[in-house]
């Protein structure tokens, strides 16, 4: 197939947006599949056309004050996302393609999309909001498209319930080879990791850290990451009475984070609001446990209960560092059971299961036709 990728925002930018179109990208590429990019030039110096990883990419318009806009309340730039929206548009009116995933971010980019391509196109949802126009977006938007995804079964079933139509669960993926487990004698600590932004809530973090110290706990508490809330949060952690035993390790590459993954007892996450945190199923696929808090909007929470991987405890100090306590105390059966988990996590599966629900099958020759006239044993036992 040719497909086309339309998201605001692709690598090098980082989140979790980012990730899921790059590791989306590069598996349906492995599978013989013509990907292209269609995003927008967030930062200056971007070309506006190159290839990653065998992934065509395409920037317009470039904006490098996109996520920074001259008023807070608007978090983009609105008249990029406006010449984000049309451009978009005439690149798919002009060229034919057998399917467009469309990330929901920036929103008007699928109101705009050509209509003869809709029946092609895969909505992907990656949150729910609140308010009143979100929640008529979250109505109709769903409405617009051939197939509708999201990042987990929550919001699946939430945006799915409101606009009425079919959802499937495209969850964030991972290359499993790329991350490896250690044993609890291995390991020390608490790592978190992710952007630094105010809705990570990580003085929340920094205080039940200090909870735990004063309980006895002996590990230090190492945060990962960059982002627009890294000033304030040192100065958070300079007031601490732990402040020393908290390590502020800057952004980290792949190989780092896996490493820190590998090396840490306990993985924190206290978000106020996430989708499906790709760093959850990192941690996972990396044997190791997660706290996170139960704010409603914490999808996190969500992955964490239906894997088993860890505990999700009230967004206080207290409560959060008696969880912890329980999670190291019962360490092994929460690592063993994330493992379990990520095991389904790979991209190749989350590929397929979108080639699967758009209908494409691969072409098969002469001998793989006539041998697939007979049922195997496995496609047997699904028939029945």
């Amino acid at each position: 197939m040719r497909i086309a990728l339309l998201t605001e925002l692709y690598p090098p930018s980082i989140g979790g947006q980012e990730l899921f179109f790059e590791g989306l990208g590069r598996a349906l590429a492995d599978r013989g599949h013509r990907v292209e990019v269609f995003c927008i030039g967030h930062a200056a110096g971007l070309p506006a056309e190159e290839t990653l990883d065998g992934i065509a990419v395409h920037r317009f318009p470039s904006d490098p004050a996109y996520r920074s806009p001259p008023r807070a309340w608007m978090k983009r730039a609105w008249p990029t996302i406006f010449r984000y929206a049309f451009w978009t548009r005439r690149r798919l009116r002009d060229d034919d393609y057998d399917l467009v995933v469309l990330n929901q971010w920036p929103l008007l980019h699928a109101v705009t999309l050509p209509r003869r391509l809709r029946r092609r196109t895969v909505l992907h949802w990656c949150e729910v909001r609140n308010g009143r126009f979100y929640r008529m977006v979250q109505r109709y938007l769903p409405r617009l498209s051939g197939h509708n995804a999201a990042i987990s079964d929550v919001v699946a079933t939430a945006i799915g319930t409101t606009s009425e139509r079919p959802f499937l669960v495209l969850t964030s993926g991972l290359r499993l080879g790329e991350y490896h487990s250690a044993p609890a004698r291995m390991r020390s600590g608490i790592l978190s990791l992710g952007r630094i932004v105010e809705h990570k809530n990580l003085p929340l973090l920094v205080s039940a850290f200090e909870q735990l110290r004063q309980g006895g706990y002996a590990g230090r508490l190492t945060i990962a990451g960059d982002g627009p809330g890294l000033a304030s949060l040192k100065a958070v952690i300079a007031a601490s009475p732990v402040g020393g035993d908290i390590a502020l390790a800057g952004p980290v590459s792949d190989e780092d984070k896996a490493k820190l993954l590998a090396e840490h007892e306990l993985f924190a996450i206290v978000s106020q609001r996430e989708g499906f945190p790709r760093v959850v199923a990192e941690a996972m696929a990396s044997g190791l446990p997660v706290l996170t808090a139960g704010y409603p909007g914490n999808g996190a929470s969500d992955i964490v209960r239906a894997a088993g991987c860890g505990l999700v405890a009230e967004p206080a100090p207290a409560a959060l560092a008696d969880a912890a306590r329980a999670i190291l105390g019962q360490w092994a059966a929460y690592s063993e059971a994330g493992l379990r988990f990520a095991a389904d996590l790979d991209w190749s599966w989350i590929a397929e299961r979108l080639e699967r629900q758009v209908g494409w099958e691969p072409a098969r020759s002469p001998a793989r036709s006539e041998a697939a006239s007979s049922p195997s044993p496995a496609d047997s036992h699904a028939v029945g």
